[in-house]
């Protein structure tokens, strides 16, 4: 598994071999690199190109090498995460979430639970680290990360603790929100909806089984001893006051 310190290693090599061809090309102008995106970018696919002419005249295939070091690259940056990091998603609107697994086929993708939102795939190529969550101090404690925000929020509706007001649950709770909102560029009125707990179901009444099922139930079932029923349809069952 790649290092954190050897990841950081090869960035730095990266940015020193760009700013030597920088310092090359313009050797008498200041350093542009730290102050304009569009300008480092322009300057990569320069060093590119010329890289590509030094390639062709020394009879060294460029396209396999560009390849071969794209696909390195793609496995060192997928050894640099695991579960339970959080994530910036930057192909989808900058949004943040927590990685919750990942699955290989071509290439590896992680799943990331990003709040109020079903589980995103990505290739690492397109992720980078999150921000830090922004804290909120709840009765059940300090929550440091959005996943513990999830779970306070929904103990905060479904359990909440006795001795708390509702005035102050709901300040707890709108803090959460506010945080989660802040943190994965997802609106609050969203996070509200698909956080609100699930109404349980009620039971199936047994007139509706009956009713879904009037005849099929009983076929082939013979009668009961003494019985003079000609139908399939069940019985009435004795009730607890009845004699059986």
């Amino acid at each position: 598994m790649t290092s954190d310190a050897a990841m950081a290693r090869r960035r730095s090599r990266g940015q020193k071999a760009l700013k030597a061809y920088e310092q090359t090309a313009f050797p008498s102008e200041p350093s542009l690199l730290q102050h304009d995106g569009r300008y480092a970018q322009a300057l990569l696919g320069a060093l590119m190109c010329d890289l590509e002419h030094y390639a062709r005249s020394q009879r060294i295939d460029f396209s396999a090498a560009v390849t071969t070091g794209h696909a390195i690259n793609l496995e060192e940056s997928a050894e640099a995460y695991k579960i339970g990091d959080q994530v910036r998603l930057d192909r989808h609107e900058g949004r943040c979430g927590t990685i919750i697994g990942w699955h290989t086929a071509d290439q590896t993708c992680f799943l990331i639970d990003v709040p109020g939102l079903p589980t995103y795939a990505e290739p690492a190529a397109h992720l980078s680290p999150a921000p830090p969550f922004p804290q909120v101090n709840t009765s059940l404690g300090m929550v440091t990360r959005a996943d513990q925000a999830e779970c306070a929020y929904l103990q905060l509706t479904t359990r909440p603790p006795l001795p708390l007001m509702p005035s102050e649950l709901d300040g707890e709770r709108r803090a959460l929100l506010t945080s989660l909102s802040a943190w994965s560029g997802v609106p609050e009125t969203r996070l509200l909806q698909e956080l609100a707990p699930a109404a349980p179901q009620r039971p199936l009444a047994a007139g509706s089984a009956i009713a879904d099922f009037p005849h099929d139930i009983g076929t082939g079932i013979p009668p009961s001893p003494g019985s003079t029923r000609t139908s399939c349809q069940p019985s009435p069952r004795s009730g607890p006051t009845q004699s059986a």
